[in-house]
């Protein structure tokens, strides 16, 4: 008996581990997403702030078309990566939730798909609006592929709102750490909805860039907190 409770003790450790070391890889899943798409906007340049003919045809012809086609591909694989980490805070969620709360962890989930979906039609028009003016296309024709981009951008805001609002009300049933982690995420939630309203509204707003940075500052904090403290993925049993 002492022999195979000794057994059972080091097949707990070795769980544990195991277990922290892949909630460990989901944390930092996030940290590398914000990383991978800073990266891409480096490689692709910071597009027109001003939604006129002019100002695209200048950022068209200070990038090349496999310039902004690497760029934009790096940009989608960050927000993959994020998409990774939304599914790892799916699974934190649901190993301590109650099965009455299980729809919130789903609907996180759910509303991070869509985001990531409005976000790579956004990606995909930036790359037409380069190859459409490089083929020399009307100038107006290649800005309306740019306040599409810009549009479906400034939208997706809403969507993420919605992710960190089931999240954060998920995480707030756990423990402290996690509680400040889910409530931080409301707030967030509520600056990406408001600075979304506004440059939905009129496009010439920049606050979509403040709620963007705010944004990708808490999944970058949360990441390397999670890393550091990695935290539950398995429900108990």
């Amino acid at each position: 008996m002492p022999a195979f409770r000794e057994a059972s003790t080091i097949d707990d450790k070795l769980s544990l581990m195991t277990e922290s070391g892949i909630s460990r890889v989901g944390a930092a899943t996030g940290v590398v997403s914000v990383v991978v798409t800073f990266v891409g906007f480096g490689v692709h340049g910071a597009l027109p702030t001003d939604t006129t003919a002019e100002a695209v045809e200048i950022y068209v012809k200070g990038v090349s078309a496999s310039q902004a086609g690497i760029g934009n591909y790096l940009e989608l694989l960050g927000y993959l990566l994020f998409l990774a980490f939304a599914a790892y805070l799916y699974a934190v969620g649901r190993a301590g939730a109650t099965n009455s709360l299980h729809w919130l962890n789903v609907l996180g989930l759910a509303a991070a798909i869509t985001y990531i979906a409005v976000s790579a039609f956004a990606i995909a028009g930036q790359v037409v609006m380069v190859n459409w003016a490089k083929a020399g296309a009307d100038p107006k024709t290649v800005l309306g592929a740019y306040m599409l981009d810009s549009a479906a951008f400034t939208l997706s805001f809403e969507i993420a709102a919605l992710f960190l609002l089931a999240v954060g009300i998920l995480l707030w049933t756990r423990p402290i750490a996690l509680r400040l982690i889910g409530a931080s995420g409301m707030l967030v939630g509520l600056v990406l909805f408001v600075t979304g309203l506004i440059s939905t509204a009129s496009i010439q707003s920049s606050s979509s860039q403040i709620g963007y940075m705010v944004f990708s500052l808490w999944t970058v904090v949360v990441g390397i907190y999670l890393l550091i403290r990695p935290a539950p993925i398995t429900r108990a049993a």
